[in-house]
């Protein structure tokens, strides 16, 4: 597997013959996809053809993928007998999803971006990919990242830069660039990824998707390689909310059923707008409180406006400061730990250095802490009280003012091309909000401008995500702005031909005497190539069922008719005598 692997970073994945499908699966949600399945159009061992060609004919003008599983189409075949002989374990049965190249997955390395870790492969799962294998889905690759999750800017690694997934010219923001990119270009259903500062939020609001970072500690982060511990959280990116809700309630270590909050409207619900956040006159500088271009401004006006519409009650206020501290001290001692559970020739920080399969400044991080626990210092415990009095003060700011949750535009400036990102600062109230307090927070796309997406972000209070998720879900409802890039479009066209023999099975599915019939079409749905030549053949057998002549109901009436008489007559003689 090893050598399947490192030939694959090297040429790009072909393959001979693309899949067709009855169905187009780019724009379809978790819901959709298995309703189809149980409808018979497809099965998870096409789906994940479907998804592979994807791979083959578009991550080259992406880079988001580096590694591809190449079991994920046995792992389908098993998973279709499995749902055919009891069912489906859960809702992303058969579904394949890509996982960050820091977390990992059993038989596939876990490079961190970092050639010098090809030969990196753990003993186990992480806790948090287990949970997906568990419930049935398939890992079909891991996704390129920013180089052990450094910049927020763009996706850099020792594998090449990952592309902006509506314009290649364009950064695809990090550090989950990757995991962002597949999921918008439709690579896979759903992707992980991590956030320390704005790692998930960022490039999915850039690649114009769904991506959560979740309250701290609500998803396990064994089997994760950290960058700052405190801070960092396994999110999820998906091209919707209600699979995003989906999937976290399957990953995460609490029993609130999100979807139960979904498509609900917004009455009753609290919102305050930070101005700071997006004042377009402003002439600070800061990341957070710094100038917001016009449109993210008038695009933000819009959602509000929405938002009220839905019922929400929004206020104003002039900010939501908090004290700033980041020490990623414990890197080196984390990764040192974290290496002893895999095969790697590299053993510590320092083995990776002087190896030189690296990229970015990990120089840096090298020295006294990487054998000696930063964690037990009065330093590290200054840095926790910090972070504890922001939790209060958010906490505080929350009650005072009986907030549900706080809004802000994810990204405040058009989005940098690929050179800008290299020299550019990032402008965003996402990296001094919810990672410094440990709170749940989404970014959901708000529109388009110039042909690129930018996204509104969601927090509350730590464990709160179903509050997050009802707004998400209402506002999308209303807005729903994903859509598949110009650049990746689908790999196949649904002949017109289709829908007249999808509605003759739709109608006559349930009934008996339509079973040969039936089952030939299902046949015939699932290994469908693009002939169409057997279409009208199979129309035809309905319309000839159709014509069997039914036994003559006028003459059972009338049967029934002499019977009933019958026995009147009887009755009457009866009462007579």
């Amino acid at each position: 597997m090893k050598q399947f692997i490192f030939l694959l970073l090297l040429i790009p994945f072909k393959v001979l013959a693309l899949e067709q499908a009855i169905v187009d699966i780019n724009e379809l949600n978790i819901y959709e996809i298995q309703e189809y399945v149980d409808k018979g159009y497809l099965t998870y061992e096409k789906i994940v053809k479907l998804y592979l060609d994807r791979i083959a004919t578009y991550n080259e003008q992406y880079n988001a993928l580096i590694t591809i599983n190449e079991n994920a189409l046995e792992e389908a075949q098993k998973l279709d007998l499995e749902y055919q002989e009891s069912g489906r374990r859960s809702l992303i049965h058969g579904l394949p999803v890509i996982v960050k190249d820091n977390i990992d997955v059993k038989g596939m390395p876990t490079t961190n971006g970092a050639s010098g870790l090809l030969d990196s492969y753990p003993y186990e799962n992480a806790e948090v990919v287990q949970k997906l294998i568990d419930n049935g889905a398939i890992i079909i690759a891991k996704a390129n990242m920013d180089e052990f999750a450094f910049n927020a800017t763009y996706t850099h690694s020792s594998f090449g830069d990952t592309y902006n997934a509506y314009n290649t010219l364009y950064s695809s923001y990090g550090s989950s660039g990757g995991s962002a990119v597949a999921v918008a270009s439709n690579l896979a259903v759903f992707a992980l990824g991590t956030d320390t500062g704005s790692s998930i939020r960022v490039p999915s609001s850039a690649n114009g998707v769904v991506g959560i970072r979740p309250t701290f500690d609500l998803i396990s982060t064994n089997g994760v390689i950290k960058f700052e511990e405190t801070r960092d959280v396994v999110g999820v990116i998906t091209k919707y909310v209600s699979d995003n809700a989906i999937v976290l309630d399957i990953i995460d270590n609490s029993d609130v059923k999100y979807e139960d909050y979904l498509n609900k409207d917004l009455s009753g619900i609290k919102i305050a707008v930070i101005n700071g956040f997006m004042n377009p006159n402003t002439n600070s500088t800061s990341i957070d409180y710094g100038k917001t271009d016009r449109f993210i401004y008038e695009m933000m006006n819009e959602a509000i406006a929405d938002l009220e519409e839905l019922g929400a009650e929004i206020i104003y206020l002039d900010s939501f400061y908090l004290t700033y501290e980041f020490d990623a001290t414990t890197m080196c001692y984390n990764f040192n730990e974290y290496i002893k559970g895999t095969s790697s020739q590299i053993k510590s920080l320092d083995d990776l250095i002087k190896n030189g399969g690296y990229t970015q400044y990990i120089e840096g991080y090298n020295g006294y802490y990487c054998n000696n626990d930063y964690k037990l210092t009065s330093a590290y415990q200054n840095y926790l009280n910090i972070r504890n009095n922001n939790i209060d003060l958010a906490n505080n700011r929350f009650e005072e003012y009986d907030i549900d949750a706080i809004i802000y535009p994810t990204l405040k400036t058009e989005l940098l091309t690929n050179e800008e990102a290299k020299y550019s600062q990032i402008y965003t109230p996402s990296s001094s909000t919810a990672p410094l307090i440990g709170f749940p927070a989404l970014t959901i796309p708000m529109g388009f401008y110039n042909g690129l997406p930018y996204g509104l972000e969601i927090m509350a209070q730590a464990n709160n995500e179903n509050i997050i998720y009802q707004i998400a879900s209402a506002y999308e409802n209303l807005n729903n702005y994903y859509q598949t890039p110009n650049i990746a479009p689908s790999l196949y066209e649904i002949p017109e031909e289709i829908n007249a023999l999808l509605e003759y099975y739709d109608t006559c599915k349930n009934e008996e005497k339509y079973a040969n019939i039936n089952n030939e079409v299902q046949e015939y749905f699932l290994n469908f190539d693009g002939n169409v030549d057997n279409i009208n053949n199979l129309i035809n057998k309905y319309e000839e069922e159709s014509l069997v002549a039914e036994p003559k109901i006028e003459n059972y009436n009338y049967f029934i008719i002499l019977l009933g008489g019958l026995i009147a007559v009887i009755i009457i003689k009866k009462v007579r005598k």
